[in-house]
Parts: structure tokens; sequence; C-alpha cells
């Protein structure tokens, strides 16, 4: 396979990692990872086995499971999806085995708030669970509070359900948003409601007392990938409400969005004040989607796709407490010559080709335009089935970040997409993002051995060697980086052209 790509010497690929942490930044780095409700639980069901449909997400997989036209395109087989509500401490003992200090996930809009002025009080425990025991794991929780459905009673339904009006583009929407948001604030602040929950958990009282004194969680998301929720939803009508052209619809869907960030940042701040003594003030950031745009048209594309909504949304940058960047992929438009990498696609070429050392650049490039922001990456991540390409892929992406953050970049963590995999939207299990599947969880870890390794190990050198430095710790980082080299150039295929893209 390397002949087919003479342009890719080897003195180019190899290289010392001892080069990466030579005066590294003495900081701490939040390593870890990242899921959603929806997405490491896409199926709720009720007492008798039947699928509960709260949003429009669960409208289209339940439409997908009795074989009917839906948004979710590649048939689904309910055996197949993953269960974080019943396994989360499975979830998390992984990731703390793995040396995370971070895992993010998210509530949902929908399944606490299944009908106009009701809150799920009982899931919201749920959810409060799942905080507590990434603490008393001795991690930092991060939670998202809209990753994408949106509720039922928002939407305007044709007499077959299909989406005339989406939920967003309701002019209730921030009335019902506020709601939401404001029973999450006083659900996380409520001692009583907190303690009791904690006690189902099996905290002990030096855990609660200490809980309810610095609080549960300080860093939030309010919404995640905005420009996907107007440009998927709006213009491409790829997503619900599956509106396509819309582009003036998009723009006051855009401005609706700001005011829902508005709204979360001020209630969580609010309701969540008495912890600040122990604390500090409550975060919130924006999870921003940013895609490195290569050939002619990198600027153009790159200002209107990554800077304007991220500029409509932080405004002049004090519209938030952090920077939160989502980075997957590259599109070439317009380029001349052949790229620098070799064009690389995980199992599904529509969702871009991958470029490790984009993340570089899209980290200068939001720096550039929020000096004073602290940049949490929030995810990055690859779906590759087979696990041959993948640990190179998270190596380098890593490597690249840490060189933006040796530049002055200030990047507080990076988290993966994924520790389990998830549902992928549209396509539902078909994508594998996740370093394990959810069977795996059931086994103990134990190394490869051989000469191939899986993306986990990859992953936890990288953890070890950035909590500790040492030279046991560097040389098993270098050891991984070797084998994980050789496993891609063994599995390297031959370049393509962009194929028809998701944008």
């Amino acid at each position: 396979m390397i002949e087919k790509e003479p342009h890719i010497q080897k003195k180019e690929r190899v290289f010392d990692v001892r080069e990466v942490f030579e005066k590294l930044p003495q900081k701490e780095l939040y390593l870890g990872s990242s899921t959603s409700d929806f997405q490491s639980e896409p199926l709720l069901c009720g007492p008798e086995g039947k699928p509960l449909v709260f949003s429009d997400w669960e409208m289209q997989l339940v439409k997908n499971l009795k074989g009917e036209k839906a948004g979710i395109t590649v048939p689904q087989k309910e055996e197949e999806f993953p269960h974080f509500h019943s396994r989360y401490k499975e979830y998390l003992s992984r990731s703390k085995e793995l040396g995370e200090k971070m895992f993010r996930f998210s509530l949902d809009f929908a399944r606490l708030c299944p009908k106009e002025g009701e809150f799920n009080q009982s899931l919201m425990a749920d959810y409060v669970k799942a905080l507590a025991r990434i603490k008393a794991n001795g991690q930092v929780p991060m939670l998202t509070i809209h990753h994408w459905p949106m509720p039922k009673y928002l939407l305007k339904l044709d007499s077959e359900e299909n989406i005339l009006q989406g939920g967003w583009d309701n002019p209730e929407v921030l009335k019902q948003f506020r709601f939401y948001v404001e029973q999450v604030s006083k659900c996380l602040a409520d001692e009583d409601f907190l303690r009791k929950t904690l006690a189902e958990e099996g905290l002990n009282k030096d855990s609660t007392d200490k809980f309810l004194d610095e609080g549960l969680c300080r860093y939030f998301i309010s919404i995640n990938e905005p420009t996907n929720i107007f440009g998927q939803g709006y213009l491409l009508g790829t997503f619900p409400p599956f509106q396509r052209g819309k582009l003036w619809t998009s723009q006051e869907v855009l401005g609706r969005l700001v005011e829902a960030h508005d709204i979360t940042r001020t209630e969580l701040k609010k309701g969540l004040k008495r912890f600040e003594p122990k604390t500090g003030e409550a975060q919130v950031g924006i999870a921003h989607n940013w895609i490195y745009f290569d050939g002619l048209l990198k600027k153009t594309l790159h200002d209107l796709v990554n800077r304007y909504p991220t500029k409509k949304m932080e405004r002049s940058g004090e519209a938030s407490d952090f920077l939160a960047l989502q980075y997957y992929f590259r599109i070439r438009a317009l380029a001349i010559g052949k790229p620098e990498q070799p064009i690389q696609f995980g199992d599904h070429p529509e969702f871009g080709d991958i470029y490790p050392k984009g993340i570089y650049h899209v980290l200068k490039e939001m720096h550039s335009d929020y000096p004073h922001k602290e940049i949490f990456i929030t995810e990055f991540g690859f779906s590759d089935k087979n696990d041959k390409r993948r640990p190179y892929w998270i190596l380098e992406t890593v490597r690249y970040a840490l060189e933006a953050l040796k530049e002055g970049v200030p990047v507080k963590g990076m988290l993966l997409w994924s520790l389990v995999n998830n549902f992928e939207w549209a396509r539902g299990m078909e994508q594998k993002f996740g370093l394990f599947s959810e069977s795996e969880l059931e086994k103990p870890l134990k190394p490869s051995g051989g000469e191939e390794i899986r993306s986990w190990e990859a992953w936890q050198a990288i953890i070890k060697a950035i909590a500790n430095p040492s030279e046991e710790n560097l040389k098993d980082l270098q050891n991984y980086y070797q084998k994980a080299e050789e496993q891609y150039i063994k599995n390297l295929g031959p370049s393509k052209k962009n194929p028809k893209l998701i944008f």
C-alpha cells in the first residue's frame, strides 16, 4: 500500500514523543470522553415494553424500527442499542480505569419535559446519580443542557406524523426552554432532593455532605453544535425538522439558540450561586463544531461555516465562560496539488476526510478570534469499526493539540467521542466511534500484547503520559505510537477525492 502514496516518506512520519512533551506548560489537562443522552440510550420503553416517544428523534427511530421511511436512514436493531441509563456505573468505571479525569454527558429536554409545563423529577434523579458517581470516582463532570432532540409538543405534525414545523421555529420554544432550565437548576441546588437522591445512589454521609457543599457540577455546555441545529435542520434538511433551503428561518433559529444559551447561563449561575465559595461560579460554554477547510475557498468557507455562527453565539467573547471546540474532519474545496496528508476516511466518506493536523489550525484560529478564553476540546473522534487506523488518528490529533498548547493556545482539556459505541443520528449503530462496544464493558481491560493495538490502549498511554510524563510513561507512549503508525500504514488505502459531503 505504501507505494501508492510515494509522497509519504518514513522520515516525515516518525517523531520522538518527547518533542511534544518538552517545555509543555505545567497545567492540569482534563482528558476524558463525551456522550449524549439520546445517543447513549436511544430507546426508552414504558412498563409494557412499548417505546416512549417524547422527541423528534425518537419519532424517527420508532418509524425506522417499524420499517417506515424516516430520517434515520439505516435499518436499526433494538438489541444493538446502548443502555447508559441502566449501565452508567459500568461506563464510568471503565472511564476511571482508563485514567480519564472528565466525563461529559447530556440531559434530554424532551424526556425531562415530556409535556408542556411538566418536569420529570424522577428522571432528573437518574442524571444526578450519574453526576454523583463521576464525582465519587474522583473525576470532573461536564453536563450538556441541550444535545439536539426537541419535545414532540413543540412540533407541528401532519396526519402521518411528518414534521411540518420544528421545535426551534416554534414561537413558544424559549418559554418552554426557560422552564426546562429553571427546573434543572433548581434540582441541582435543592438540598432535600439531592440528599435523598445521593442516599439512593449509596453514597455515605461524608461524600454527600461534600457534594452538597461544593455542588455536583461546575462545567456546562448550553447548546451542542448550534451550526448543525440550524444547518442540518433548516438549510440541508438532513436532521429534524427536515426543512431544506429555509435561509430566513435558519437565521431566526440561530437567534433563538443565542437566547437559549443566554437563558441557560443566567439560570445556572443564579441557581448554583450558593456553591461559589467552594468551587467558584458555574462555567457555561457553547460547543462549536469547526471544520478544517483546505483549498482556494478555505477562508471563505471558514468565515461562513465556522466563524459566522460562532460570532453570533459568542458575540465579542463575553457571552460564555470558556470556548468549546468539536473537531472531526477536513474538507478540501478547489484544492490544487496533492494534499499534505493523504485523504483518508473513516467508515463513511460523507463524514469528511480525517486530518489530525487540522485541529492545530482550528485551535489557532479560535484562539486568535477569542484570545482571552480557555478552550475545551469537547469532542474529537473517528468512526473505524475495525479499529486499525484509529489508534494513530487519536495519537496524532492529541499531538497537534499539544503543539497548539505549547504555542500559547490555552487548551484546558480534550474529550474523546466516545467511550462506548453510540447511536450516531441518521446512521444509528452503523458508525463505530466507541473505544468499546457495550458488551466489552463486562470484560477486564487486557492489552493486545502483539504488534497490533486497540484505540483504548493508545488513549490510556496518552492519559498516563500527560498526567505523569515520566521516562517510563513516555517510553510506553513512544512504543504505542510506533505500533499505531505501523498498523495505520499497513491498513492505509489509496487517496480518494472528496465524495458528496454531509453539509
